[in-house]
């Protein structure tokens, strides 16, 4: 007869639970060690494209664009008060020189961000790509949508209130990835 005894599956039962037990923690771990990466890569991604939107306004100075953007509309480039201006992904709404706080449906931080695929997506199309973004009084809140804590796991991005400062970006809160 050829099998195995009980013994031997205890046995073989036995180290594979032990296993499992040593390498869950570290499986968590490296889950929320993709969290905390994937969120410092957005707010850098973040910071990189508002720079850019920014240098891209300061240099035009308030001169309509000639051709359209991608995607339809024309760029006012305004670097005070409300404007927009024109990227290699569209036209996005930008305040005092720097992407715009705009509610999502409107081309503004979010979709100068690169959070999702998609250049202005939906709220279900950021769940999609892991994230939860809030908005409220000209701030902007991206959290991580698959964080134990949300909140905690997030970081801001204050559009200027004037056009002498630049935009603000927080440092990223990890304590709830």
């Amino acid at each position: 007869m050829k099998g195995f005894t009980l013994i031997e599956l205890s046995v073989a039962l036995s180290i594979m639970a032990i296993l499992a037990a040593m390498l869950l923690p570290r499986v968590t771990q490296l889950q929320r060690s993709a969290r905390v990466g994937n969120l410092q890569g957005l707010r850098g991604s973040l910071a990189a494209r508002a720079m850019l939107v920014h240098t891209a306004t300061m240099l035009r100075q308030g001169e309509r664009d000639a051709r359209a953007c991608a995607g339809g509309g024309f760029a006012d480039n305004q670097p005070v008060g409300a404007g927009t201006v024109c990227t290699e992904i569209g036209l996005v709404h930008t305040w005092n020189g720097y992407p715009a706080s705009t509610p999502l449906g409107t081309a503004g931080v979010v979709s100068a961000s690169g959070a999702s695929r998609v250049f202005n997506p939906t709220e279900a199309q950021l769940r999609a790509d892991g994230y939860r973004v809030s908005l409220a009084s000209g701030v902007t809140t991206f959290a991580r949508a698959d964080a134990s804590n949300p909140d905690m796991c997030s970081f801001t991005y204050t559009q200027p209130l004037d056009a002498q400062t630049a935009a603000a970006i927080s440092v990223p809160v990890v304590s709830g990835c």
